[in-house]
């Protein structure tokens, strides 16, 4: 007898939140571990910023390479492909040889990664009833949360213990299992034979300006997230001198506390429309969060951590379901619609890294932060003058086909 149809569904989410987990160990652990890296290669914060920088590079070009590739393959496949390729290179920067090593590495982890989110999050909300979608993307992102803190702070106790190579070998092994999980748990694609790539509905899906304000606006809140989860605990390692432990879980409360607003925020976006709203109230906390930063004690650096977490939990989940909501160009183009919109926001991601260790070395870290906290702010303003919600425009628009 075969399995149900819903038995098989739940077996599938659960591989993509396993996996989703351990997605998130590889992108944060790192940060986690990277005051071991810089004492063995006699490296500082702007080693850091590099490192940081050519994973954003890898994770955001490839975003919409990894939507076509979805709507050629199918979701499933994409997905497989990007986990083995982050998990494989995150397993081999633990054998790296210098710094130039492990950012041709991160790229490539970055790179895979760029091939798992979008797929991930459409076969998610393709495997719940309707009407739950916007928990759906709650749901998955509170597992990045889940595996974010892992990495902040399991990964920097961890690699005390057995040494930074051997972590990242470990989390890169953990990846590879959930390629192997996903391989047999996820249920093929029902791809269509005769599908071919319109150019003329690419093309309006990368000029729709919905979108490519939704993706400002995430880029903002990746401001926050970026600096935070990647450089609080290095930060505070240096200004309060407290262990890679104690900086880890410290650090680990910016993805801890998404998740307590992530599924939460998924259940008020299926009921709640008005997503500028949504989106630009999160920002608002985002913004203090980063800046209170500057103050440079131990409790600002937890105050700053827990606001940025429930922002990011919030805001990126607002933003990834209303990308996924507002697509009107056939299911086959939904991928490409939130990878377009990840994209814009993770490859921009690059500067923060780079700006914020070159203004920490120059001016302070002080000032970094304020100046990061403004650039959030800049980028976060424009979706409170966008003139119509997701919910409205995926109303317009409902019958194109």
């Amino acid at each position: 007898m075969g399995l149900n149809k819903n038995t098989i569904n739940h077996a599938a989410i659960t591989s993509l939140i396993l996996g989703r987990i351990v997605y998130a160990i590889n992108w944060l652990n790192m940060a986690a571990v990277f005051s071991l890296i810089a004492s063995e290669f006699q490296q500082d914060v702007s080693g850091l910023g590099l490192v940081t920088a050519t994973f954003y590079v890898g994770i955001g070009a490839f975003q919409v390479p990894g939507g076509i590739l979805a709507a050629k393959i199918g979701p499933r496949l994409t997905v497989i492909y990007g986990t083995t390729i982050a998990s494989l290179s995150a397993l081999l920067t633990g054998f790296a040889g210098n710094l130039a090593e492990i950012a041709v590495l991160r790229f490539l982890v970055g790179a895979g990664m760029a091939l798992v989110f979008a797929p991930a999050v459409v076969m998610v909300t393709r495997f719940l009833r309707k009407g739950s979608e916007g928990l759906g993307v709650g749901i998955y992102n509170s597992a990045f949360s889940l595996g974010g803190a892992i990495g902040l702070l399991g990964w920097a106790v961890l690699a005390s213990g057995v040494g930074w190579r051997n972590s990242l070998i470990i989390s890169g092994s953990l990846g590879l299992g959930t390629s192997v999980l996903l391989i047999f748990l996820a249920p093929n694609d029902n791809l269509r034979s005769d599908f071919k790539i319109d150019p003329s509905r690419l093309k309006l899906i990368l000029s729709d300006k919905w979108l490519i304000t939704l993706s400002i606006a995430l880029l903002g809140l990746g401001v926050g997230t970026t600096v935070v989860s990647n450089f609080m605990a290095y930060y505070i390692q240096n200004v309060s001198h407290v262990g890679v432990g104690e900086a880890g879980a410290i650090a680990s409360l910016a993805v801890a506390s998404a998740l307590v607003t992530a599924p939460f925020s998924g259940r008020v976006f299926d009921r709640f429309g008005n997503v500028k709203w949504l989106l630009f109230a999160t920002g608002a906390v985002m913004v203090f969060g980063v800046g209170i930063a500057s103050i440079g004690t131990l409790y600002s650096a937890i105050i700053s951590c827990v606001l940025v977490g429930l922002a990011s939990g919030a805001g990126f989940t607002f933003g990834f379901a209303a990308a996924r909501e507002a697509n009107r160009f056939g299911p086959e183009y939904e991928t490409l619609a939130v990878s377009w919109v990840n994209g814009i926001a993770l490859f921009g991601d690059f500067v923060p890294p780079l700006l914020f260790s070159y203004v920490a070395i120059g001016f302070g870290y002080g000032s970094a932060w304020l100046a990061l906290a403004l650039l959030a702010f800049v980028l976060i303003l424009p979706v409170f003058f966008s003139k119509a919600s997701t919910r409205q425009r995926s109303q317009q628009s409902s019958t194109f086909s």
